[in-house]
């Protein structure tokens, strides 16, 4: 006998707000707003809606979906996905990675709530939503849960520092040698410079084209402002056009919180890019 699909499994206020949330969260509030919150918030509305998609899509699993869920999410989480996500993305159209944090672990006591709503599901009617079809939920859900792990620039836009600027990049009309030699030139030296790791590289194969290097300036003096530990990398798109990214630095002043970080992101953000330019120009 045909089982049918539970629509309000979808078709509910939670699963949509933490959908919302989840897409918010990976491709803003991360980036924005760099903190202990952002970097557990993906977790916690992913756990929730994992088992409540598994129990639309198999319901004949519908009973087992809550541990179903609590097993690919503890498989996600350690380093025996490792060897899953390269083979993945190998053939990916859109390649996965992730960060290995067993404090992410803590959302799994969040598990009560896609429990709740499965059981109760045709009875919980303030949040039911009834005007809408599922496929309008379901095929927004499978994308946005394939692009909820860092995407693959993670890889080469993180910063040791501090001050993390995230998607701060410069496209110029230089190959990466003529950008080192002409900064050289103005008195801005990288004191190291290396290449992406092999290990990454066969992760991403499509990295070889895009001669990814990483570069270090211990200490940069802009006008009055001295700053130090700058980490860049550059990805080249073609022998005579770089794409230039500015990943963070250490600072000293206090961005313990989301403004203030915002704000210093903001500020230095702008006067590296303005000092490189100006730079590059001469």
């Amino acid at each position: 006998m045909k089982i049918q699909r539970n629509k309000y499994l979808l078709l509910n206020y939670i699963f949509v707000v933490c959908l919302l949330i989840l897409f918010l969260n990976d491709h803003f509030f991360k980036y924005e707003f760099a903190n202990f919150l952002t970097g557990k918030l993906s977790d916690v509305v992913g756990i929730i809606i994992l088992p409540l998609l598994l129990s639309y899509i198999f319901p004949r699993l519908t009973i087992y979906s809550i541990w179903i869920g609590a097993l690919l999410f503890l498989f996600w989480k350690s380093g025996y996905s490792e060897g899953a996500i390269n083979w993945y993305n190998q053939y990916a159209l859109i390649p996965v990675t992730r960060v290995v944090d067993y404090s992410d672990l803590l959302a799994l006591l969040f598990l009560p709530i896609p429990y709740f709503i499965i059981q109760r599901a045709n009875n919980l009617h303030r949040i039911k939503i009834s005007y809408l079809h599922p496929t309008f939920i379901l095929i927004p859900s499978l994308f946005v849960l394939m692009a909820t792990s860092p995407p693959p620039s993670f890889s080469y836009t993180v910063s040791r520092g501090n001050l993390q600027c995230s998607k701060c990049h410069i496209t110029v009309n230089y190959s990466q040698e003529e950008i080192v030699d002409k900064l050289k030139n103005n008195n801005i030296i990288f004191d190291t410079i290396f290449p992406m790791s092999e290990r990454m590289l066969e992760r991403y194969p499509g990295f070889r084209n895009n001669n990814i290097h990483f570069y270090k300036i211990n200490k940069l003096v802009i006008d009055r402002d001295t700053l130090r530990d700058l980490d860049f990398a550059m990805r080249s798109i073609n022998s005579h056009r770089t794409k230039f990214y500015f990943n963070g630095m250490q600072v000293n002043e206090n961005i313990s919180t989301p403004e203030l970080m915002r704000k210093a992101r903001k500020y230095y953000r702008k006067i590296v890019f303005r000092e490189l330019k100006t730079s590059l120009k001469k």
